[in-house]
């Protein structure tokens, strides 16, 4: 049913524009638009017109497409010779019987003095007949082709969309993974030295992977600003039980956020990298991260000072992918810096909304 509804409309459209464009062109060498010229169009252009659609489609709906299947060129002229002079015969009855002179009328000449009217005659009217249904048939061919282009750009659009929802999706279970060792082993640290703060840290942890799960690994999705920032607020508290000081990390977020939305997790890495590999129990030390937005863009800033040591040896994906998943979700969108010395890392992130 919905595929005969589609060949329903295919069938309107192409009639639309088929008129449209016949109807303009002699518009358009008219010149000067008479009485005259209106019959003279609504008979050759309307009419006639109309009657050319119908070879156009004939070939464009069932003799083209068996073509390109098979691409048996006798079948094809097999086919396409009776459509067209069926329908020279078919235009040639019309104008004979209803508009001879306004169709077949080529001028008079004399003959011992007495006028005679001359008209084309069924040859003549085949040859020129057969140069108009060769043009239609060339027309066909290139509606074909047309749509055929349009389908195939469509299938690699969703072909690539179904590749980023995949690179995307391998991404995000990278970062989770990762995520979820870190935390882990601070937790597990924590028990080993019976610290009351374990029940609260398990709490928290739980906290942060509903909302992980929650997160679809849609390219196009997005969760407001707040959401993140909360989750981002949840994650830092975790870091903070695990060591034990509060003012080893300074988190500057504006008190009222936009009504703005962003792809998920994507903030959370620079975080994680930076109490990875930076010092985060020292105040005069912190890592320091700041969050500002408004209505135009994000600027997301994180920066810590280096251990000297990776206490983490667990795999981890890096800043790589981050730049990966910026790639696919805010192309040409972003702007990230990061700078890296011996004793410092600073990562900087402008998203334009």
């Amino acid at each position: 049913m919905n595929n005969h509804r589609q060949h329903i409309r295919q069938f309107l459209l192409l009639l639309l524009i088929w008129m449209i464009l016949v109807y303009g062109v002699n518009l358009l060498m008219a010149g000067r638009f008479t009485m005259d010229v209106f019959r003279h169009m609504s008979i050759n252009d309307g009419l006639f017109g109309f009657i050319n659609f119908f070879a156009f489609y004939i070939y464009f709906r069932w003799i083209i497409p068996p073509f390109l299947e098979h691409r048996n060129l006798l079948r094809l002229f097999a086919r396409i010779i009776p459509v067209l002079l069926g329908f020279i015969a078919l235009k040639y009855t019309v104008a004979k019987l209803f508009f001879e002179m306004d169709t077949l009328y080529r001028g008079y000449r004399i003959e011992d003095r007495q006028r005679v009217e001359i008209f084309t005659t069924p040859a003549q009217y085949l040859v020129s007949g057969l140069w108009s249904g060769a043009v239609i048939v060339l027309a066909a061919f290139a509606a074909r082709f047309f749509i055929l282009w349009l389908q195939e750009d469509q299938r690699r659009h969703l072909l690539q969309q179904q590749q980023q929802q995949a690179e995307a999706a391998f991404l995000k279970m990278q970062l989770n993974s990762h995520f979820l060792i870190n935390s882990l082993n601070s937790i597990y640290s924590l028990a080993l030295v019976g610290s009351p703060e374990v029940v609260t840290a398990n709490k928290t942890l739980t906290d942060l992977l509903a909302y992980m799960v929650d997160q679809p690994s849609d390219i196009a999705y997005r969760v407001p600003i707040a959401d993140e920032v909360r989750y981002l607020q949840d994650f830092v508290a975790l870091q903070r039980i695990r060591t034990g000081r509060n003012e080893g990390v300074v988190f500057n977020v504006p008190e009222c956020l936009p009504e703005k939305k962003i792809a998920p997790l994507l903030l959370v890495p620079f975080v994680e990298n930076a109490f990875k590999h930076g010092i985060s129990n020292r105040p005069e030390k912190p890592v320091r991260i700041d969050l500002q937005c408004n209505g135009q863009q994000l600027e997301f800033t994180v920066h810590n000072y280096m251990s000297g040591t990776h206490r983490d040896k667990t795999g981890g994906i890096g800043l790589e992918n981050v730049s990966k998943r910026l790639q696919l979700m805010y192309p040409d969108e972003h702007l990230l810096e990061i700078t890296a010395t011996q004793d410092e890392y600073y990562s900087k992130l402008v998203i334009n909304w």
